[in-house]
């Protein structure tokens, strides 16, 4: 997640340049670190919805785990 977020900032940052080019140089300069914060909040919001995805216990797995087992019983003749 280190390398993750800076280069997400990045890209959002250059993004939001290329697209407010037109309006002037200035608010494409200035608006850099706001749409690559926004960038950043974006994709760590998805980081943490697929990581509470991934860590969220199965229905299924649940449900069959606490089925009880019948034992069988091992008797020795002599």
């Amino acid at each position: 997640m280190v390398i993750v977020y800076p280069v997400v900032a990045l890209i959002g940052g250059f993004i939001s340049c290329a697209l407010l080019w037109p309006y002037g140089t200035a608010i494409a300069l200035l608006s850099m670190p706001f749409c690559g914060s926004l960038f950043v909040l974006i994709a760590a919001i998805l980081v943490y919805v697929r990581a509470s995805d991934e860590a969220a216990p199965s229905v299924d797995r649940a449900v069959y785990g606490d089925q009880p087992q019948t034992l069988q019983t091992t008797e020795s003749h002599q």
